[in-house]
């Protein structure tokens, strides 16, 4: 009698087999050197507007807000273009304008124009960014996707780290101008790695170009409201970071009222959230590939929970610390596993339009967490308002694996 051999498990997808994908390499050092330059561009806006200008919080806090409001309302529109247009030609399009704005940058003399650059380099990110995740799929195979999010992940986390000591180091020897001409070489350079991509995409039918772009725009919209595992991942993405927003804009209060700690402290915690998310990156890319996505963004929401309930409870520097470095393993097990997800699940010719509709919906509950922390901070206490943001994640943890739970039974039932 012959004995079946049960057939073998694939071999986990590694960084470096990923990165040999010169297709998908020049796509990561665009995104690196652009990337990095346009932290240096952040940091030196601060620098210039904050201690040479010395602006008002108010005037600081216009810098965001110009930066967040294309992203909060114009990307639904943006991705219906992506999905339209020609991916490579878009994405070397927008490095071009984002260089030019950017060198506009250093000349700019007035808070007003400088508000109205940041604008316009938040708007042309707005068809960047989703045109980037509709590329990455078309890059790699399926089985290296989740590897191929988590590299990126790395380098968004990896310039965070790096990019405060570079800059200031820069402003201090040559002033916020170089910061700002460096953002403006690294698109240049992004554009010539992007031209090095061949990107195949089916070519629209003159019809389809006729549509109401206001009916394309909700056609996204009625794809993520009938996927069930996209409707339940968005939602509690954002649900999510409308509690986590109360969190990040208070930190630094937490930091200096709880903790009864100074900037170093603070620093410590922002480097080593970075660092942490760069090791989970490292982790989920790993070891997460046999997984399911939507149980690892569960658990990552569940763990983030948790280390802000700790953090609170103890009010300790140590375990400030300790809290920290779950805190951004945990950011990673949400943020890999969901845009990971997001890619396999929805149809390349609506990714742009979805990817957008949820960038959308996630930005305007940042920006409304981040407005209404202060005043719900000032009624019932930044410890008790850290507490509110443990118990809404874990609920939404918990509706996860109810979720799943019911899926797994729908799925069942629909198959027998």
């Amino acid at each position: 009698m012959t004995e079946k051999r049960s057939p073998k498990t694939p071999a986990a997808v590694s960084f470096g087999q990923v990165l040999k994908n010169k297709q998908f390499l020049a796509l990561w050092l665009a995104n690196l050197v652009s990337n990095f330059g346009d932290w240096l561009a952040v940091l030196a806006l601060f620098s210039l507007v904050a201690f040479r200008w010395q602006g008002t919080p108010y005037q600081v806090s216009g810098i965001m807000i110009a930066f967040v409001i294309p992203a909060a309302f114009l990307s639904p529109l943006a991705g219906v273009f992506v999905d339209r247009w020609n991916l490579k030609r878009t994405m070397i399009a927008s490095d071009l304008i984002r260089a030019v704005l950017a060198a506009l940058l250093a000349l700019a003399a007035s808070l007003p124009l400088i508000y109205l650059l940041i604008f316009a380099l938040s708007a042309v990110s707005c068809f960047f960014l989703p045109a980037q995740m509709v590329a990455l799929p078309q890059l790699v195979r399926k089985e290296e996707l989740l590897v191929a999010n988590a590299l990126n992940s790395q380098t968004v986390n990896f310039n965070r780290v790096i990019s405060p000591a570079v800059a200031g180091a820069l402003v201090a020897w040559a002033g916020e101008k170089i910061c700002f001409y460096l953002d403006s070489f690294s698109f240049l350079f992004s554009a010539a790695m992007l031209s090095l991509l061949a990107l195949p995409r089916k070519r629209v039918e003159p019809d389809a170009e006729k549509k109401a772009v206001v009916k394309e725009l909700f056609e996204g919209l009625h794809f993520i409201i009938h996927h069930r595992a996209l409707l339940f991942l968005i939602t509690s993405m954002v649900a999510a970071i409308l509690a986590l927003g109360a969190f990040d804009a208070l930190i630094a209060v937490y930091v200096r009222d709880i903790l009864a700690a100074q900037s170093r402290i603070f620093g410590m915690i922002i480097s080593l959230v970075g660092v942490a998310t760069i090791l989970g990156s490292f982790v989920i890319g790993r070891f997460g590939q046999r997984q399911s996505k939507l149980h690892l963004v569960i658990l990552g929401i569940l763990v983030i929970g948790l280390s802000v309930f700790v953090l609170a409870a103890f009010g300790r520097v140590w375990v400030t610390l300790l809290c920290c470095l779950g805190f951004g393993i945990a950011v990673s097990c949400v943020l890999v596993p969901s845009q990971t997800l997001m890619q396999e699940e929805t149809p390349a010719e609506m990714l742009g339009r979805v990817s957008s509709s949820a960038m959308s919906l996630m930005t305007v509950a940042q920006l409304l967490s981040f407005l209404a922390a202060g005043t719900i901070a000032e009624w019932m206490g930044i410890r008790n308002l850290y507490y509110a943001v443990a118990l809404m994640l874990m609920l939404i943890a918990a509706a996860g694996f109810g979720y799943t739970k019911i899926d797994r039974a729908i799925t069942a039932k629909a198959a027998w």
